[in-house]
């Protein structure tokens, strides 16, 4: 706003120039003055200015830990300390407080605090759980303007919900200091089973489960752990407990038919536990189908088998499809959990089939994976593909060290049966083959009819606009004859000082003249490389493959134009790019991800080659090769996930994992579980989020696959099932209707009132969709413990301290700011500006005025 200055300051001074008003010239100019003050303070007023002046404003927050792990006596030395940190402070110091258990509440702030009945009674109802960021993120928006802002914490650091590191963060981003004050509860000999976390809520059968348990003790000793599975004993294991320290046991099961499994941890035989209560935890896992896979692979049905029998007994289905019967459809795809694309070039699966598998992942949330092979990713002419897009990986590597420029020369036929269609498709795929070449490559069109004519001569692609404009004007017409353009290329090829240098010849029909294979030989050995591409039925397809043969290269035959870019692009990265690595290596762990979990002390075998690519921004890589290129890549995309593995499962490259490895079945089928699409309703899916003591029940409807469903009847069961009796049948609880709060969303919210197993089934016409939650009256046990390290740490990440008993903070002066904002000022001196602006244009008025108020005439 502030440059709008000069050109309205300039346009007030050519109207001034321009006026013909007959007003004296002193007069006059100090009018330009007053105008032009008018519109520096008008801009001036709507920039908006400010600024910082310290206000000496002190404001505290103290968040006191109300949870039922403290106990009574850990409650009452809460109020204490906070009490004696108030008497400590200056009386100026605006101070508020904030009680913390499974909601956060502002409480009186009449000091001395004292455990009175209504903090019991707050206890009791709300001390079951501790949400510390809930706590955190209210208290943040407790603090006036213009005061240093700081919090005291005081509490055991014993959460039961929600991140505190994760609240301390946007404190600490808000400019908020955090101190904390330790206080723990009184200390009772206990074991407990804190919590049950299954790896995943909803999966198919024969999926691997993992469900860990955390266990809490006061006391050092040995005990038993049962796992139960829908109320039989399936295990039992011997753990050994630490005072003070968590302990994390995981099971591994592996559910075999669908069904909603329950699943409770129970420990026992622990010397001197004195709260038993607290000995068990529960969990509530939802087994759908078996997991139905579609393989699309580009090679004989046989090389895919070793993949195929070893996800069978993993309980996973796979679909096996070869190039000609890949389905085209959304609707052919959407019975599939997740597409396998192994060692299939773009044009084998075809336009239609990659635009559908593209809306399957988007919109369906299907998964995809691809697989590497010598047709695969860069090498498989997926540049510039709807499955390009999707990929987390970009199909050209960042291969510096090894990087070699290359020289790729183009032959084509623009003779008379090359019009229409056929020749604008060539002039595309020639601008396709350019696009994948870097800025030091070189490239050279020569075109041929009964002559050969130079479309662009062999030059360093800057540009692909720069060779766009002479390939443009390429015209058919004319007769068949290679040699003359072959040769040129050759020469051209020659004259170039690259160390990669490769021949695509491109024509419709029969060419005269002889001895193409003894030139492409000639070719071969002058170090150049030389492929062929045949279109329409017309072509001498057996002496260009004899040409491909001789020269190194591929021989390509297709019928379908729109395949020719895809063909280019294809050959062009094959020969020129660098993409192909062939010799074996080691898989290297680089991240923990779920794609691996369990597996992180990689134990496996070589592997014999791999597709190089480069990493996307924001793509997560579990693995990597021993020269640090991508092997196994993974993210989100649009409802869907994508994972790319570079190497492939088959002999080629994976021989020896087939062979030898004892993880491979493991491997492929965590890999494809995890990318597959969750087993839930096809256009409905459930989610159940803890609010406090409520759940909110939200479900997502859509009408087809980019629809969102309005208005629509939803309606949710909720079954019970207590915490003790987990062999029986589930019984009704309540039955609820979802009122709409969104574009397709439908929320509302249930309270789970005994501890026990509930289970939600949605339903909306013929859409369902089922998830199951755990509800403990009370996951709070005062037991004495303290986590003292999260604290001090919540305490270093926003410049806070720990505090003593009886301590206060220190004042932050400097942190007591507050903006002052200056357009007021401006706005009123603009009102005055105008008025002497009128008195200026009205003088003779103004003297007037004069004359009256003072009598004279």
């Amino acid at each position: 706003l502030l440059l709008l200055a000069l050109p309205l300051l300039a346009a007030l001074l050519w109207w001034d120039a321009r006026s013909v008003h007959p007003m004296q010239g002193r007069r006059k100019r100090w009018l330009l003055v007053l105008r032009a003050l008018s519109v520096l303070l008008a801009l001036l007023a709507l920039a908006g200015p400010a600024w910082l002046r310290q206000t000496g404003r002190q404001s505290l927050v103290l968040v006191l830990d109300h949870s039922q792990s403290l106990g009574e006596k850990g409650l009452s030395e809460v109020l204490a300390r906070a009490s004696a940190l108030r008497a400590a402070l200056p009386a100026e110091v605006e101070c508020s407080c904030v009680a913390l258990g499974d909601e956060p509440a502002l409480m009186p702030d009449s000091f001395p605090l004292k455990l009175d009945a209504a903090r019991r009674d707050w206890q009791l109802l709300h001390g079951g759980r501790s949400d510390y960021a809930a706590a955190l993120d209210f208290s943040r928006s407790l603090f006036p303007p213009g005061a240093a802002r700081q919090m005291v914490l005081i509490g055991d650091g014993e959460e039961t919900q929600g991140d505190m590191l994760l609240a301390v963060q946007r404190a600490a981003v808000a400019g908020i200091a955090l101190h904390v004050m330790p206080v723990a509860g009184e200390r009772k000999p206990d074991a407990r089973v804190r919590e049950l976390v299954p790896s995943r809520s909803r999966l198919h059968e024969g999926a691997t489960l993992a469900l860990t348990a955390h266990l809490d003790s006061t006391l050092d000793g040995s005990a038993t752990a049962r796992l139960y599975e829908n109320g039989v004993e399936v295990e039992r294991r011997q753990v050994q407990l630490v005072a003070g320290q968590e302990t994390k046991l995981t099971f591994t099961r592996s559910p075999p038919v669908r069904d909603i499994y329950k699943y409770r941890v129970a420990l026992d035989q622990m010397p001197g536990d004195t709260l038993p209560g607290n000995n068990d935890a529960l969990a509530l896992v939802d087994v759908r189908g078996r997991l139905r896979l579609l393989l699309c692979e580009g090679e004989a049905s046989s090389v895919a088998a070793p993949l195929v029998d070893a996800m069978q007994k993993e309980g996973i289905a796979i679909t096996l499809k070869q190039p000609g019967s890949i389905p085209q459809t959304l609707a052919e795809l959407a019975g599939f959990d997740a597409v396998l694309l192994s060692d299939i070039s773009a044009r084998q699966v075809g336009e239609a089939a990659m635009r559908a598998l593209h809306e399957y992942v988007e919109k369906l949330g299907g998964g995809l994976v691809m697989l590497g092979g010598p047709n695969s990713f860069g090498l498989g002419g997926y540049h510039a593909t709807p499955i390009e897009e999707m990929l987390p990986v970009r199909l050209r590597a960042k291969d510096e060290e090894e990087k070699q420029t290359s020289a790729l020369a183009l032959v084509l036929d623009r003779s008379g049966s090359m019009v229409g269609d056929k020749l604008e498709m060539a002039k595309s795929a020639a601008l396709a083959a350019a696009e994948v070449l870097s800025r030091n490559d070189f490239i050279g069109v020569y075109a041929f009819d009964s002559d050969a004519h130079v479309v662009v001569p062999m030059t360093r692609v800057t540009t692909v606009a720069a060779i766009a404009a002479p390939i443009s004007t390429l015209a058919s017409g004319g007769g068949t004859h290679l040699e003359p353009a072959l040769q040129l290329a050759r020469a051209a090829l020659q004259k170039t000082k690259t160390k990669i240098k490769h021949i695509i010849i491109l024509t419709d029909g029969q060419t005269t003249g002889g001895g193409y294979e003894m030139t492409a030989g000639q070719c071969r050995a002058e170090g150049m490389t030389l492929s062929t591409v045949a279109i329409g039925e017309g072509s001498h397809v057996a002496l260009l493959q004899a040409i491909a043969a001789s020269g190194g290269g591929q021989a390509y035959s297709t019928r379908d134009l729109s395949s020719i870019s895809r063909i280019f692009t294809q050959d062009t990265l094959r020969h020129t790019g660098q993409m192909l690595r062939e010799e074996p290596f080691y898989p290297k762990v680089n991240e923990r991800h779920p794609l691996i979990s369990g597996m992180e002390e990689w134990q496996s075998p070589s592997l014999a080659g791999y597709v190089k690519t480069s990493r996307r921004a924001s793509a997560q890589l579990p693995l990597l090769t021993d020269s640090g290129d991508p092997l196994l890549a993974h993210w989100r995309y649009g409802l869907g996930k994508v994972t790319a593995f570079t190497s492939d499962a088959k002999g080629r490259w994976a021989g020896l994992w087939i062979a030898s490895w004892p993880g491979y079945a493991r491997f492929w089928s965590q890999l494809l579980r995890e990318t597959a699409k969750p087993p839930q309703g096809q256009n409905m899916d459930l989610r159940l989020l803890r609010q406090g003591e409520h759940t909110l029940l939200q479900v997502d409807l859509s009408a087809d696959a980019a629809t969102r469903a309005n208005a629509a009847t939803v309606e949710a069961e909720i079954y019970y099932l207590p915490a003790d009796a987990l062999g029986a049948v589930l019984r009704p609880a309540q039955k609820l209707s979802l009122p709409q709060v969104g574009a397709g969303l439908y929320e509302e919210k249930f309270l789970p009132t005994e501890a026990g197993v509930y289970m939600v089934r949605a339903q909306s016409g013929a859409e369902s969709a089922s998830a199951g939650f755990v509800h403990q009256v009370s996951a709070e046990a005062s037991m004495g413990t303290l986590q003292q390290a999260k604290l001090e740490q919540a305490a270093v990440q926003t410049g806070g301290s720990v505090l003593k008993p009886g301590a206060a903070p220190t004042l932050q002066a400097e942190r007591a700011l507050e903006h002052q904002e200056l357009w007021p000022w401006f706005v009123m001196l603009l009102v005055l500006v105008f008025l002497l602006d009128v008195a200026a244009r009205r003088w003779e008025n103004v003297q007037g005025l004069w004359q009256w108020f003072t009598g004279k005439k």
